[in-house]
């Protein structure tokens, strides 16, 4: 029972991390003072730097009830949001993978399409290097413990699916002049192909597709405005695993 409690805070601090990481990145983009360790963390309104007890994940937004102890303005509900789902996921896969080697590859490819989902869906940002780590850990999961797809699927996926995206946009720029697909997505495809594997890009695609029109209808953006294809991949690459698992 102990160890369960012990993966749980790991879980949560896994969330709070997440947190600084999608305030942060978009900034570190732009402004090069900005880094993940520089400035402190500081309240957004009135900027007064937070006590290692406000860190705390979890803990400090209930005792804090939700509000700056400085300026009592309210605290965005995302972050506990956030602590509480990677301490969920963190639980769930060391029930039913367990805390291994495995289980900790598994986390990672979450907590980086997880990441990736939110950057691109509010800020269409998907970091050049966090993209391609994915890679890797699809390949290496995959080659150690089969555990989505075999091997090959998993090295044909990620070409295919970085071809796949790239011949599209070279055929769009061709007749319009301009880009049709970011180049991140190009890279995010060939990950979710090398996790996920060859014969998973067809309906992560069509899948992804359809969401990212969905998101587009909702959002009331304009014929001009980008569309965060990247997140409706991500989504899309959910939704077929699991209803891989409900059909299994």
């Amino acid at each position: 029972m102990l160890y369960l409690v012990l993966v749980g805070i790991f879980g949560a601090c896994m969330g709070s991390f997440t947190s600084m990481l999608l305030h942060r990145l978009p900034k570190m983009k732009d402004d090069e003072s900005v880094n993940l360790f520089y400035p402190s963390s500081s309240c957004p309104d009135c900027k007064n730097k937070l006590s290692v007890s406000a860190l705390i994940p979890i803990f400090s937004y209930l005792w804090q009830k939700g509000v700056c102890k400085f300026c009592k303005k309210s605290i965005s509900s995302f972050y506990l949001i956030n602590e509480i789902i990677h301490c969920c996921v963190v639980l769930l896969i060391a029930l039913y993978v367990g805390i291994n080697v495995e289980g900790l590859l598994y986390y990672f490819i979450f907590f980086i399409l997880y990441i990736l989902f939110f950057l691109d869906y509010k800020y269409l940002y998907l970091p050049f290097y966090l993209n391609l780590t994915l890679i890797p850990l699809g390949i290496l999961i995959n080659y150690l413990f089969n555990t989505f797809t075999t091997l090959y699927l998993s090295i044909g996926g990620m070409i295919i699916g970085y071809s796949l995206l790239w011949m599209v946009n070279a055929i769009y720029k061709a007749v319009r002049s301009k880009n049709g697909i970011g180049g991140g997505d190009f890279i995010l495809l060939a990950g979710l192909g090398s996790v996920f594997g060859i014969m998973a890009l067809g309906p992560i695609i069509f899948l992804g597709s359809s969401i990212s029109i969905i998101i587009y209808l909702l959002t009331n953006k304009s014929p001009n405005e980008e569309i965060p294809f990247g997140s409706g991949l991500i989504i899309g690459s959910i939704i077929f695993n699991l209803l891989k698992i409900f059909i299994n």
